[in-house]
């Protein structure tokens, strides 16, 4: 079951980071319970497709799960859809607008697995993935499956108020029919403005900031007025078409990346007198790299 020093810039999109000390592919849900039980009390991470994590040059400690195997479907009913944790967001979406399914097109063009997206509440601004959710399960540190509801997991703005070492495996979302040629339309002009307006050339982990909110608008609003719109360090680089994007121009380090978010909320703190969050996960860091960027350590 376990790999040892696995190279985690090949599982994110970031295509950043050291190594994993321990890493396990698990396909069966006996897999999981078998390794969460394993660890005893020590902690791990879970990694879905690497969609928002950017890892540290010097790898992790823990241990990492991903979930493989049996945990890679989706399935559709008469109003639901069933998705195992290890789906892609991608299959997701793509299910419900070749089943003419209604309400799904503000996923389309988001990267991702079902585990992270339900992690990470995925979405737009006014609609995340908790909004479609009937229920979702999760496997406890203690090897027990958990069956919540929206009401019990608590979503807000790209969170939701699940202990972190819980692993989801499962999920049961809203589908409601609708009208073939509405649905794909949908869905085609999501598709549309997400490419016109975002970066998917380049390796990137999306949105870098929580958006602020009024009066100051959008996190990508507050960068540009920083002036950190196409700024570089090293290899990477704050896109022009998104400035709330930081690329992988090809050889950029983790620090890289770092350095630009602790430049950015700096100057967004001297100019605006907010600092900004972190929308990503940032893994392998030291407290006080942490503290640079505003993510809790």
């Amino acid at each position: 079951m376990w790999e040892t020093d696995v190279p985690l810039a090949t599982l994110t999109r970031y295509r950043i980071g050291g190594l994993a000390p321990r890493f396990a592919r698990l396909e069966t849900m006996a897999d999981l319970l078998d390794a969460v039980r394993s660890m005893d009390g020590l902690e791990y991470r879970v990694l879905g497709w690497g969609a928002n994590v950017l890892v540290s040059d010097r790898g992790v400690s823990e241990p990492v799960l991903t979930l493989t195997g049996e945990f890679d479907s989706v399935r559709l009913s008469e109003h639901a859809m069933e998705a195992g944790a290890g789906a892609g967001l991608p299959a997701l979406v793509g299910d419900a607008r070749r089943g003419s399914r209604t309400g799904w097109e503000f996923l389309e063009a988001v990267p991702g697995s079902v585990g992270g997206g339900l992690r990470m509440n995925a979405g737009s601004v006014d609609v995340g993935v908790w909004d479609r959710v009937l229920w979702a399960e999760a496997a406890t540190p203690a090897g027990e499956l958990i069956r919540m509801s929206p009401a019990d997991a608590r979503p807000t703005y790209r969170s939701v108020d699940v202990p972190g070492d819980w692993v989801f495996t499962a999920a049961s979302f809203e589908a409601p029919a609708g009208e073939a040629e509405k649905v794909h339309a949908a869905h085609l002009e999501r598709r549309r403005q997400k490419i016109e307006s975002q970066v998917y050339e380049l390796p990137t982990c999306g949105s870098i900031w929580k958006n602020p909110g009024p009066p100051h608008g959008s996190a990508w609003e507050v960068v540009d007025r920083a002036g950190m719109r196409g700024a570089m360090h090293g290899g990477a680089q704050i896109t022009e078409r998104h400035a709330n994007f930081i690329a992988n121009l090809g050889d950029a380090t983790a620090a890289d990346v770092l350095w630009l978010m602790s430049e950015t909320r700096r100057r967004v703190a001297d100019m605006e007198g907010i600092w900004l969050q972190p929308e990503i996960c940032l893994w392998g860091f030291d407290a006080e790299e942490l503290d640079s960027v505003g993510a809790a350590a």
